[in-house]
């Protein structure tokens, strides 16, 4: 085996591909060899290859030197000398390790094939043969964590490369934070997002992913320019007919309402998440307080997929005909849950939207309406 020190010209290191290119802060290391010297030279496989020490290759560079110490080892281990010259000193970042572990596989597969026809007993890889689930635990030990964690990362990584503009997010977001799991977690989103997205519209009458509802709620002291209907004949509703089996339901209610609304999701099959809060633009009236707000129930019957990001709990929006609901409303609701073409149904709708199915006396629908005399 061949190891030993010597110096030979910076001209004549070899870089090639590295998997880390982030070299990082180098003033302290330039200070440190200035006062003490070279603690560890750099590390270059015969033909002057470089496996580790790119830091301290730099470090000489910009201090004006033509040569460096080095030791020189045999080509077999290189992923493994540049594992470990980083892993004591800048942890790898995931996209790093995965880069790793790519080559750590690419290494095996040659090896492998070199080792067809030989006894495997006399002449086993890095990693012995067995199972995926095997073969993924131990590369991940070699760089240093889970094999489910690398699985994660390369599931990341491949998403990110193949489609930057959808995943880069995703990506820089485990890259600069070094989360796994939440990454991992809305990568799961997304791809069951897309997919439903993709799904056979629904027939006309459902069965729906996404149900809003908008029942004209009566009030003793208030005329309204519409048809009202009691509670009990809001939760007479057939809305569990026409749910999917996950599905998210957006129920608008007012303050005054709030209580009976919980009453309504529990006899509609659903159970409420959060509260939605529309600040509007101008104020209306009340008894107690003037009204500047109007509230809509988040739930859900099953386990919907939601892809939530920046979305909060306010919904700022102009105010225009009474009771229509804003733009920006169903917007909100387009980018939270996914849905096929018509997999969305409004009920009370007031004015047709595009990919809706809409139940209203305003808004005329295939589907017709959900109940006799349904008003808008």
């Amino acid at each position: 085996m061949i190891n030993y020190d010597s110096n030979i010209r910076i001209a004549d290191v070899k870089l090639g591909k590295r998997h880390r290119n982030d070299l990082g802060d180098l003033h302290a290391l330039i200070r440190s060899i200035r006062a003490v010297g070279l603690l560890h030279p750099i590390v270059v496989t015969p033909d002057h290859r470089l496996v580790a020490g790119a830091r301290r290759l730099e470090a000489y560079k910009r201090m004006g030197c033509t040569e460096i110490p080095v030791r020189i080892v045999p080509v077999p281990d290189i992923m493994r000398g540049e594992l470990e010259e980083n892993t004591v000193r800048k942890d790898f970042t995931p996209s790093e390790m995965v880069a790793i572990a790519r080559a750590l596989r690419d290494e095996e597969q040659r090896a492998a094939k070199e080792r067809q026809g030989m006894r495997t007993d006399k002449h086993q890889g890095k990693f012995p043969e067995g199972s995926a689930g095997q073969a993924r635990d131990k590369i991940g030990a070699y760089v240093g964590v889970s094999g489910r964690t690398l699985e994660k990362m390369e599931a990341i990584v491949d998403a990110a490369e193949r489609e930057p503009k959808k995943y880069g997010r995703m990506f820089d977001e485990m890259e600069r934070s070094g989360r796994v799991n939440s990454a991992y977690k809305r990568l799961v989103v997304a791809r069951k997002a897309e997919a439903i997205r993709h799904e056979p519209p629904p027939w006309p009458d459902g069965p729906f992913r996404v149900i809003v509802a908008d029942p004209p709620w009566s009030f003793d002291s208030l005329m309204l320019p519409y048809p009202t209907m009691s509670v009990e004949q809001i939760k007479a509703l057939p809305v569990s007919r026409i749910a999917a089996d996950d599905c998210a339901l957006w129920l608008w209610t007012t303050a005054w309402h709030m209580r009976e609304a919980f009453d309504v999701l529990d006899v509609w099959g659903f159970a409420q998440k959060t509260i939605l809060t529309w600040v509007k633009d101008k104020m209306g009236c009340g008894d107690w307080l003037r009204g500047k707000t109007e509230h809509c129930l988040l739930a859900i019957k099953g386990k919907p997929t939601i892809t939530l990001t920046n979305q909060t709990t306010a919904l700022f929006g102009p105010m225009r005909k009474h009771s229509q609901k804003p733009d920006e409303f169903y917007d909100l609701v387009e980018s939270l849950c996914p849905a096929p073409e018509g997999g969305r149904v409004e009920l009370f709708q007031r004015k047709p939207r595009p990919g809706w199915v809409g139940h209203g006396d305003e808004a005329r629908s295939a589907a017709g309406p959900l109940v006799a005399g349904e008003a808008a």
